[in-house]
């Protein structure tokens, strides 16, 4: 006699059966997607860079298993790249990276991630259009983002609108706007509008190009660092300095060369070795030669000069 089994019950074993032969098929250990838990987006344009400074950093959620290697969409044309993490300290530590298919990826040691790159600006009059689009690849919890008001900049209009305008610390303005829950996949489109009458950067002294923008001139746009323009000047007086010194010593050594030692009450110089006694000087009209060799008269003993052939005393004839 055969029993009817539930409709209720033979579901509930069919749907038992699949699972326990899907099981297998998973892939050992497999997780979910890693959450940026925080993150911040930050546009500055014309800063330190004719075209736009694109920063982008935060940190994954509590429970990331680290090293992870990591992958973020990067617009095509991303120049000057820097991939970087935060350490305990809170120290900025590059990391090598890679650039494929529109992503960059390097491997992240710890939660805290920070990368930066540059996007040329479309040439333009002093009315100004700047447009960035955030892809997400991550789910963030939340976002934030705050574009930099370049410096003389007026007329400034952020879409999506701004949330907040405040001025920072350094004096210029920051528009930001805030989401919750971004789904991995989605993306954002920002559109930047502002005037302004010249090319000049917000922060000119940490320019990596020149400031003169190809953008705007047409020239062939060069590179380079602002370490040699800090260092050179002070090179440069260092050597003045050294020079002007060395010329100086050569000057007061030549002249004390120049200068001759005062002469003594007697004529002679006053670095001259002590004078012998009077007794031992040479007469005014003898040599010490001759002083040492004078001969004297055998018939009266008065003294005969070198040339005297007779005793001019006596006249006695002089003797070899």
């Amino acid at each position: 006699m055969m029993h009817k089994v539930p409709t209720g019950t033979a579901a509930l074993v069919i749907t038992v059966v699949l699972l326990v032969a899907v099981a297998p098929v998973l892939p050992a250990g497999a997780q979910n997607p890693p959450v940026i838990q925080q993150a911040e987006l930050r546009l500055w344009p014309e800063y330190d860079d004719p075209g736009l400074l694109v920063i982008f950093s935060g940190n994954f959620e509590l429970g990331t298993a680290f090293p992870m290697q990591v992958a973020f969409p990067i617009p095509s044309g991303a120049r000057n790249v820097q991939a970087t993490f935060k350490d305990e300290a809170g120290t900025l530590i590059n990391r090598p990276f890679e650039i494929k298919d529109g992503q960059l990826t390097y491997e992240l040691p710890a939660a805290d991630f920070h990368f930066e790159f540059y996007l040329d600006r479309a040439p333009s009059g002093d009315e100004r259009t700047i447009s960035y689009t955030l892809d997400s690849f991550y789910a963030v919890q939340s976002l934030s983002i705050a574009v930099q008001q370049p410096a003389r900049a007026t007329g400034f209009t952020l879409s999506p609108a701004a949330e907040a305008s405040q001025q920072g610390s350094d004096g210029l303005t920051y528009h930001v706007l805030n989401r919750q829950n971004v789904a991995a996949g989605d993306s954002m489109d920002l559109v930047l509008k502002y005037t302004k009458p010249d090319t000049g950067l917000t922060a000119p002294q940490l320019a990596v190009t020149t400031t003169d923008s190809p953008l705007q001139s047409g020239a062939t746009q060069t590179t380079t660092t602002s370490g040699s323009a800090a260092w050179l000047p002070w090179l440069l007086i260092g050597l003045g300095v050294v020079l002007l010194a060395g010329s100086l010593t050569y000057w007061i050594l030549t002249q004390r060369r120049n200068i001759r030692p005062p002469l003594s009450a007697s004529g002679r110089t006053a670095s001259a070795s002590p004078s012998a006694p009077a007794s031992a000087r040479p007469g005014p009209h003898t040599t010490p030669a001759a002083q040492q060799t004078a001969v004297y008269c055998t018939s009266c003993g008065h003294p005969l000069r070198a040339e005297d052939r007779f005793c001019s005393q006596c006249g006695t004839s002089r003797r070899s």
